[in-house]
């Protein structure tokens, strides 16, 4: 069925468990937005993140994934991504009946199988999935956070220094674009690295794909020295996926000139609102206050070894 790993539900509940497939996207959104919605001031998955990890090179749902089905209905699930990040979801109507409990015991006995060394799963600070995950011995590893710049907040201009230019990322310049994204978070502490063939089937590829979603700052050489990656999402939000700056490059503003740069690309394309996420081990919380965003909720990662 999956990697050999055993499943066992408790007894007298009567759930077919099997694979995640590609057409089960729509049913784990709307999973996991009703999830989202008992401690989030809004939902926040969307069908294009979905299906974004699901195409990555090593998302094999046979594998690692299990969901559960009540007649054709998808009801639960859970999927161990990459480097034992987890994905699951019990809706509050199934839950205090030990299926949380046999998907995690699945999820930390498929990533052993798979070499992983632990499983986590970012979860929002408060939630059901919290009090599971801390009551499961998980240990709090960083918190996170979303922020967003409303609509109503007047964009201030940026300026750049001297010779610099900003704009769209060329095809060309992707691996050099990948090159700043993994210097930069790779300073961050127990961060794993993402090769290029991943990073370009998240950021690259699929319907969302577009040149206008890799915002690039140029040094006088025309050497790309800083990124924003960003899509639109379905509920008018410009949301910034990934943000780097070359490390002989900071200090100069370029951080704040791409912010500014893809609100402002944001409201051209009829995206008012403008979020991103960030955590406790990027130390950037203060600029992304400083330009005027607002923390809209939190979120804690939570960790158990294999």
């Amino acid at each position: 069925m999956t990697t050999g790993t055993s499943f066992a539900l408790p007894r007298g509940i009567d759930l077919h468990p099997r694979p995640l497939r590609p057409d089960d996207a729509e049913a784990v959104v709307a999973l996991a937005r009703a999830d989202e919605a008992e401690s989030l001031p809004e939902p926040m998955t969307e069908l294009v993140d979905v299906q974004r990890s699901w195409r990555a090179p090593d998302a094999d749902l046979g594998r690692r994934s299990l969901g559960l089905v009540d007649g054709d209905d998808l009801v639960a699930y859970v999927v161990v991504g990459r480097h034992g990040r987890l994905d699951a979801v019990v809706p509050a109507r199934l839950r205090g009946r030990g299926i949380g409990t046999a998907l995690h015991r699945w999820a930390r006995t498929t990533a052993a199988a798979l070499g992983e060394r632990e499983v986590a799963q970012t979860v929002p600070v408060g939630s059901a999935a919290e009090a599971f995950l801390v009551a499961a011995g998980a240990h709090p590893d960083f918190d996170a956070w979303v922020l967003e710049l409303p609509a109503e907040r007047r964009l201030e201009p940026q300026p750049l220094p001297h010779g610099h230019d900003l704009g769209e990322g060329r095809p060309d310049e992707m691996t050099t674009v990948h090159r700043v994204i993994e210097d930069a978070f790779g300073e961050w502490p127990g961060r794993q690295p993402t090769t290029y063939e991943q990073w370009a089937a998240d950021f690259l590829y699929g319907d969302e794909a577009a040149p206008w979603r890799c915002r690039v700052v140029r040094d006088p050489d025309g050497v790309v020295v800083g990124v924003a990656m960003v899509i639109g999402s379905s509920d008018g939000m410009l949301w910034v996926d990934e943000l780097a700056v070359r490390a002989d490059r900071r200090g100069l503003g370029l951080a704040r000139a791409l912010l500014a740069d893809s609100f402002a690309e944001g409201r051209r394309r009829g995206l008012p609102r403008s979020g991103l996420s960030t955590d406790s081990r990027t130390g950037a919380l203060g600029l992304y206050e400083h330009v005027g965003m607002e923390v809209t909720a939190t979120f804690r990662r939570l960790a158990l070894p294999v």
